[in-house]
Order: C-alpha cells, then sequence, then structure tokens
C-alpha cells in the first residue's frame, strides 16, 4: 500500500514537472519589436512541436524565405530557449511575458496590426528613401551639367582670347614699318591698343600683353 503511495506520488511530481518545463517556453511564440533602436525590427518566435524557431525578416519582403538564412533553430537549455552564433550560446530572456531580452537588445510583444502598422511605416521610410537618392543623383548630375558647361564656356574664350591675341599681334607685326619713326608707331600702336581694349573685356580672363 504504502509502495503504491510513492509510486503515484513519484508519477504525480514527473507530471508536474513535465508540465512546468513546457509552461517555461509557453510565452515565447509571438511577435516581437526592438525597443530604443534607431531601426525598425521585428521578430517571430513560433514552435512546431517540439521545436522553436525565430523567423528574423518578418519585415522584409519575402520573410523566411531567403533560403532558411533568416530562420534560426533555438534550443532549449535551462528552461530558456537558446542559439549559437558561432561563438556561444546567445539567451533569449522572458524578464515577463510582453518583454523579451536577446542579449543587449530589448523587444516588446506586438500584435499583427502592429506588424503592418510597422510594415506601412518601412515602405515610407524606402518611399523617403528612394526619392532622397533620385533627388541627390538628379542634383550631381545638374552640378556635373554645370561644370561642363562651364568647361566649355573657359575652353571657348580661351579660343577666343587666343584669336583676339594673334589678330592684335598681326597688327603690330603690321606697324613695323614705321619702326625708325617712333612718333608714328607709337601713334599706330595706340589705336591698336583702343581698337582691342574693349574687345578684351568681353573675356574677363583674356589678358594681351598691352594691358
Amino acid at each position: 500500500m504504502m509502495k503504491r503511495y510513492y509510486l503515484q506520488t513519484l508519477l504525480c511530481a514527473l507530471v508536474w514537472l513535465t508540465g512546468c518545463s513546457d509552461n517555461l517556453y509557453e510565452n515565447y511564440p509571438g511577435l516581437w519589436e526592438l525597443q530604443g533602436a534607431n531601426r525598425l525590427e521585428v521578430i517571430e518566435i513560433t514552435r512546431q512541436g517540439e521545436a522553436f524557431m525565430l523567423n528574423n525578416a518578418v519585415l522584409k519582403g519575402n520573410a523566411g524565405n531567403n533560403n532558411g538564412k533568416d530562420v534560426i533553430a533555438l534550443a532549449k537549455v535551462e528552461g530558456q530557449l537558446s542559439f549559437n552564433h558561432g561563438l556561444g550560446n546567445v539567451y533569449l530572456v522572458l524578464p515577463d511575458e510582453n518583454t523579451l531580452h536577446i542579449s543587449k537588445q530589448r523587444f516588446a510583444r506586438i500584435t499583427p496590426a502592429r506588424v503592418e502598422e510597422l510594415k506601412a511605416a518601412q515602405a515610407l521610410q524606402e518611399q523617403t528613401r528612394r526619392a532622397t537618392v533620385q533627388q541627390a543623383r538628379e542634383q550631381q548630375e545638374q552640378e556635373r551639367n554645370m561644370r561642363q558647361a562651364q568647361m566649355r564656356e573657359r575652353e571657348a574664350e580661351r579660343a577666343q582670347c587666343q584669336q583676339l591675341i594673334d589678330q592684335i599681334n598681326a597688327d603690330t607685326a603690321a606697324i613695323k614699318i614705321y619702326a625708325s619713326n617712333n612718333a608714328k608707331w607709337t601713334a599706330e600702336y595706340e589705336k591698336i591698343k583702343q581698337k582691342y581694349t574693349e574687345k578684351a573685356k568681353q573675356y574677363p580672363n583674356c589678358k594681351p600683353d598691352f594691358f
């Protein structure tokens, strides 16, 4: 009779412990939003039989379909779920049923409706980012076109300046016939200066020798 009592007590204890063991993990499944960060991130913990999986791509377009890279198998370790990132185990700690800590990151339990809100916010962020990138590209294109136009203008001005200098040199060479008559040569040279001074002002960077 006593043996039967102890056996029943032992079986009840085992059942109770098994139930408690399962209860240790029952609060993990659900959707969890990263808190206190400058980025949007949602993870989902699911249970498939005795296995627990973590999907860290809930907000991605093809969440969970990236060749399995976004889904991590979780292990049960001393009443907590964990995964190994190559340097050791990372534990998923539940201070309460609505808070999840993973390393230094804190997550809060959320609803599917909240996920949809975050997806809409993420889509708006992406739209804004693309618009900003497009605006920056257009600005760069405008600046590039402006630089090219300025280069063409400088090239044209240099060509016109050289043409002006060639004309001045030609006219100056033509008055060498007055080299023996200094007064005549000076008078002709002043005429040349007057003739080309106004023309040279059209090209700010053009400085003939007599300027």
